[in-house]
C-alpha cells in the first residue's frame, strides 16, 4: 500500500472535498496543515512540496501530485467507481471529468471572486466581486434545476461532485451577498450531502485537524448562516 500525505487548509479550502474522496474511497492517509491565513503556503519549506503554493497537494510514496482534480482522479483509478459513478463509455468517462473541471475551473473561480476578490485585483475590489456574482446567478439557476428532479447531481448516485459542489456553494454563501432562501432544491441537496457518513466523518477529520493546528475562524458563528 502507498504511503499517502495530504497537505491541506482544513474545513474552509477545497481540500475537504479530497478528505472526504480519501474517506469514502477507504484509502489510509495521514495529513499536514498549511495554514494558509498564516501565509505558509508561501513559505519555502511548502514551495519544495506545491511549487505555486496551493492547497492540496498529496504526497504518494514522496511523489507530489498537485491540483485537486488531479488527486480525484488518481483516487478514482485506484478505488474504481467509489466517488464517481461506473462509465459505461469513454464519452460518459469524458463527462464526468468535464464536471470536475467545471467544478474548480468554473465554479470555485466564481466562489472566489465573491468570496475573496482582493485575490483578483489590487484596485477596487467591487468589478470582481460584482463578476463573481453574475457568474454565481447563471450557476446557482442551472444547478436549481438540475437538482430539482434528483437527489444528487448523477440522479440517485452518490458522487465526490456532490461534495465539491456543496463546498463552492456553502463557501459563496458565506458573504451575505449571496442568500440561498430563493433555492428550495439546492438547500435539500446541501442537507443530503452534510447528512452522509462520509461527509460527517471528513468534517470530523478536518475538525480535529484545525484543532490541532490551533486555527480560529473569525467568522466562524455566520459561516453557515445562509445554508442552516
Amino acid at each position: 500500500m502507498s504511503e499517502l500525505v495530504l497537505y491541506h487548509y482544513p474545513l474552509r479550502a477545497c481540500s475537504l472535498v479530497t478528505v472526504n474522496a480519501l474517506i469514502e474511497a477507504e484509502i489510509a492517509f495521514e495529513d499536514t496543515v498549511i495554514d494558509i491565513r498564516a501565509g505558509e503556503q508561501n513559505g519555502q519549506a511548502y514551495r519544495k512540496i506545491h511549487p505555486f503554493g496551493k492547497v492540496p497537494a498529496l504526497s504518494v510514496d514522496g511523489h507530489i501530485l498537485i491540483e485537486n482534480v488531479a488527486i480525484l482522479l488518481y483516487i478514482d483509478a485506484i478505488r474504481p467507481h467509489v466517488i464517481l459513478p461506473a462509465a459505461e463509455s469513454p464519452l460518459d468517462r469524458a463527462a464526468f471529468h468535464a464536471d470536475l473541471v467545471w467544478c474548480t475551473a468554473t465554479l470555485h473561480t466564481a466562489v472566489r471572486q465573491v468570496r475573496m476578490p482582493m485575490r483578483y485585483t489590487d484596485a477596487d475590489i467591487s468589478g470582481v466581486q460584482a463578476k463573481g456574482l453574475d457568474e454565481m446567478s447563471r450557476i446557482l439557476d442551472v444547478v436549481e434545476k438540475r437538482l430539482s428532479h434528483d437527489r444528487w447531481w448523477y440522479g440517485d448516485t452518490w458522487s465526490i461532485v456532490d461534495v465539491y459542489l456543496n463546498w463552492g456553494l456553502v463557501t459563496a454563501a458565506s458573504t451575505d451577498l449571496l442568500p440561498l432562501a430563493q433555492y428550495p432544491a439546492i438547500r435539500s441537496h446541501m442537507k443530503n450531502v452534510r447528512e452522509r457518513a462520509g461527509f460527517q466523518a471528513a468534517w470530523e477529520r478536518q475538525l480535529a485537524a484545525k484543532e490541532r493546528a490551533g486555527l480560529k475562524f473569525p467568522d466562524e458563528a455566520s459561516w453557515n448562516a445562509n445554508v442552516d
